[in-house]
């Protein structure tokens, strides 16, 4: 049926009165709807029923409900193929950050696939094939759900979904319940669409199994790490988030995305964030002391994500590895993505391995999510085993652990000058290249004559780094906006690599390496930025490992960036330490003064031999 005859069901009159006393019993904190069938104790298979009749797959609504604040919630709801006495859980499928629900998960639309064009669409449509209720649905401020976009308040956007969980319940004929307005209940979604699964759940107990897919732990981590914005991602996602939703963003937001240009974000909106964040469950820090989830969940996280890295999927599994029944996970390469300096994936902001090497095992993402949710909603045995911790290095190479490993092998950081900021990098750059390319270049923003006294003088005045002339400094935030990307890609090219490891043997550098540094000399830098480089066989180019970067701003002991990363005998592990990064870059690193510092310490590197 073409979705523009689909109209929302209608029940029959006497089933409409039920439903009506129901739902005021449910709404005066009474008993909801008695259970249609309930699942044996134990995770046995469901029973049947014989009231319930047989039902035709087919996608049965597709339009908006009220949400509980006055406005609406969008919703599709796949309706499976069930035998006359069946029942089925219910899969709730979000979206990500900027798209919106899918309304036809086997229709040709080439928008409406796109929205589900990766691993949890498809886990979601064979969920429908599969014989499962699915609703896919509009996060708030997206699609046709109205409101605000908040960024997952748990009051608002969780209070959504609690909403769409209880419409299930009043009109699903065929829906398995556990108990009076319990449905046997799963969830999938990708980054916005993983994190809807990991704040509802916490405040919704209704839950039985949760796939995250490249979600986060903690949003100021996420977007502003040790206080230094991420401002290249904050721009992608106003960029991705504001013409899909008619720029529909809380103002709060707004501000504090405007604010990162100059180097910072409100304390207030960090906190705010954190609030709508799995950590502030996690650490039992909420002011109106809600705990963690207690659904079990498969977190899956990919190494090279940028946005939300692997060591926000290791706090999230740990979370739940302490609170729940189950928890797994799995890191496979790929995850949000930068467009022009990553290589893209099925969708524009992300890509996925869709399958992953765990030890001797090699796992369809989309199987190995089924396979869970029906572990926990059907009691149905895994088909392959799902180890606690995958890390997967390659297309065909990968490791299984028992915990995620954090540091390991004690290793010495020499003391190395480095001179933090952007203007030295640039004034470097600009003295490189020849005369009449940099006159080109910067005559949008200055006459010739001042090109020709502004090199004159950088040349001078650059032999000491703590005296930039003032004419440099004046003119360098519209040399950044003139620089061609290539030049920028240039700038954080130029990093100190300090050696710390030679392999003496084939191996992984995989999961979370401890750093404990310590800065000394020269002014205290806005920040510097570090990740780890390896140099293969210990000559020739310096690859950033996993393209991560964490900024530290000063003396203590971080956890860099998790990575995944095959190592051969003879390549070289090292330290990267960056002046600045394209990540971050605002007018603060620009207005820093560059004198000399000295960093020095240690670091210890998650290494591990392989089979």
């Amino acid at each position: 049926m073409p979705i523009s005859n689909i109209s929302p069901i209608s029940p029959s009159p006497a089933r409409c009165f039920a439903m009506l006393a129901a739902a005021l019993l449910y709404a005066c904190g009474n008993s909801a709807p008695p259970a249609t069938n309930t699942p044996g104790a134990g995770g046995e298979p469901l029973p049947t029923d014989p009231s319930l009749g047989a039902l035709e797959k087919a996608i049965i609504f597709n339009g908006t409900i009220p949400a509980e604040d006055g406005e609406t919630i969008g919703m599709t709801v796949y309706q499976p193929a069930l035998a006359a006495g069946q029942a089925a859980p219910l899969i709730l499928h979000g979206h990500g950050f900027g798209l919106m629900r899918a309304q036809n998960f086997e229709g040709n639309n080439p928008v409406e696939n796109f929205t589900s064009d990766d691993d949890t669409g498809d886990a979601a449509t064979a969920a429908w094939n599969d014989g499962y209720y699915v609703i896919s649905f509009d996060q708030r401020g997206f699609g046709d759900s109205s409101g605000n976009i908040t960024l997952m308040d748990p009051d608002i956007d969780g209070r959504n979904v609690s909403t769409i969980i209880d419409w299930a319940v009043m009109n699903l004929s065929n829906l398995a319940l556990e108990g009076p307005g319990d449905p046997l209940l799963g969830s999938v979604g990708l980054s916005y669409g993983g994190g809807y699964q990991t704040i509802t759940a916490a405040v919704d107990p209704r839950f039985d199994a949760l796939v995250p897919t490249a979600t986060w732990h903690n949003l100021p981590y996420s977007l502003a790490p040790n206080g230094i914005p991420k401002v290249i991602w904050l721009d992608l996602l106003v960029a991705a988030g504001g013409p899909t939703s008619g720029f529909a963003f809380d103002q709060e937001v707004i501000a504090g995305a405007l604010q990162a240009q100059t180097g910072s974000v409100p304390q207030s909106l960090l906190d705010r964030l954190r609030g709508n964040s799995p950590i502030s469950f996690c650490e039992m820090t909420r002011a109106d002391g809600r705990g963690p989830a207690q659904a079990p969940a498969l977190f899956i996280q990919g190494s090279r994500d940028v946005l939300f890295n692997l060591n926000e999927a290791a706090q999230n599994y740990e979370c739940w590895q302490a609170n729940t029944s189950d928890a797994r996970l799995i890191v496979q390469q790929d995850g949000h993505i930068i467009p022009l300096s990553q290589e893209a994936g099925r969708q524009i902001l992300f890509g996925s391995d869709g399958t992953v090497q765990c030890g001797n095992q090699t796992l369809s993402l989309v199987q190995t999510t089924l396979d869970f949710l029906a572990l926990h909603l059907r009691g149905t045995p895994l088909l392959q085993p799902i180890p606690e911790v995958c890390l997967a290095q390659a297309e065909d190479v990968g490791l299984t652990f028992d915990a995620v490993p954090r540091g390991g092998l004690a290793t010495q950081v020499p003391a190395t000058d480095v001179i933090p900021g952007a203007p030295g990098q640039i004034a470097n750059l600009l003295l490189a290249m020849p005369t009449a390319e940099v006159t080109a270049l910067l005559a949008e923003a200055l006459e010739p004559d001042q090109i020709v006294t502004l090199l004159t003088d950088l040349a001078a005045g650059f032999a000491d780094p703590a005296s930039l002339p003032d004419s440099f400094q004046a003119a360098l935030p519209a040399i950044v906006n003139l620089l061609p990307p290539a030049a920028l890609t240039t700038l954080t090219e130029t990093p100190s690599f300090v050696p710390l490891h030679t392999a003496q043997a084939a191996g992984a550098l995989a999961g979370i390496a401890v750093a404990d540094l310590q800065i000394d000399g020269g002014g205290a830098p806005v920040s510097l930025f570090y990740g780890l480089g390896v140099q293969r066989g210990g000559a020739g180019a310096i690859d950033l490992i996993d393209d991560q970067v964490l900024p530290f701003p000063a003396t203590s002991q971080h956890e860099l960036a998790g990575v995944v990363e095959p190592i051969a005998a003879g390549d070289v592990i090292g330290l990267l330490i960056y002046p600045f990064h394209s990540y971050y870059l605002n007018n603060a690193l620009l207005a820093a003064t560059p004198t000399p510092i000295t960093v020095s310490g240690t670091v210890g590197l998650p290494l591990h031999s392989t089979p």
